[in-house]
């Protein structure tokens, strides 16, 4: 007689309640953040410590997001974290509290990874065929895997591994193609009463009472990118192209921009003295110059 199959626990999270509470409130795109996180050497009690890597990943902080229920925000994740040494740090540093829905604190990618949507990685000692990665929790969502497969069937074809996941795919977590990044969409939900720990696919999140200061967020989206190697590390948006413009300027930069700009001042009132009282040129090229 053949022995019964293992018996996993179930857990099922009412997220698609949530989601729906929060429909109401206006749904705006906040732009993306770059995933840039701060290796460290962990402390010598520390579970990250591992028989094949000795670093962990502090992930940088999430903008503030109160007043921000409903809006999504996407996490652009180069692809050298996407290595299986990255990965197997963000496993073992088990920076997440929660289980479906996290704190705002949380990394991303390892609730991603939690969350079963992207593959983990974990050392030699570990035997991967014990964690149940094809198991999917029973998680109540707004949205269901048949919606996701329909949608990146239609862009990338049945014969190519889809672009994009809408739901984590049934099969399990994926792993990173190669010589691609990943695009993360996050899905901003309220502070919740208390965050529960799990173990899913591979992962152990960690459990937060009702004294979280922050917001939540849930995984919406992945969709793999090919970002160049230009922008691939650097952050969006025009706060962040001033700054880089400011440190390719160099210091004193300001002063000589203002020098030249008098120079071409002082050429234009000369011109216009030039052309007389009724000439045009010298006055259009002051009042450029002014602006």
């Amino acid at each position: 007689m053949p022995k019964p199959p293992p018996h996993h626990p179930v857990t099922t999270i009412l997220t698609k309640q949530l989601v729906r509470d929060v429909s109401t409130f206006p749904r705006h795109h906040l732009g993306s953040q770059l995933y840039s996180p701060t290796p460290t050497i962990p402390a010598p009690t520390s579970s990250v410590l591992g028989s094949d890597h000795v670093y962990d990943n502090i992930p940088n902080p999430l903008p503030r997001l109160e007043g921000k229920e409903n809006c999504t925000l996407t996490i652009r994740v180069p692809r050298y974290f996407l290595t299986p040494q990255s990965r197997k740090a963000i496993c073992a540093g088990r920076r997440l509290w929660g289980t479906d829905v996290y704190t705002d604190d949380s990394d991303p990618v390892a609730a991603a990874m939690h969350s079963g949507w992207l593959r983990g990685a974990w050392s030699a000692d570990v035997d991967e065929t014990m964690l149940s990665l094809d198991l999917q929790p029973a998680i109540n969502t707004a949205g269901t895997n048949a919606e996701s497969e329909a949608a990146t069937s239609a862009q990338t074809g049945d014969d190519k591994p889809p672009t994009r996941l809408d739901s984590p795919p049934p099969t399990g977590p994926v792993a990173p193609p190669p010589n691609v990044d990943l695009h993360l969409t996050l899905l901003i939900l309220p502070s919740l009463e208390k965050y529960n720990s799990s173990v899913w696919h591979g992962v152990k999140s960690r459990m937060w009472g009702d004294n979280h200061d922050g917001m939540s967020f849930k995984i919406e989206r992945m969709e793999w990118v090919d970002e160049g190697v230009a922008s691939r590390n650097e952050e969006r948006g025009g706060a962040a192209r001033r700054r880089r413009l400011a440190a390719l300027q160099g210091p004193g930069a300001g002063k000589r921009l203002n020098g030249v700009l008098g120079a071409v001042a002082k050429a234009a009132g000369k011109r216009q003295a030039n052309i007389g009282v009724g000439g045009t040129m010298g006055s259009k090229m002051a009042q450029m110059v002014r602006v």
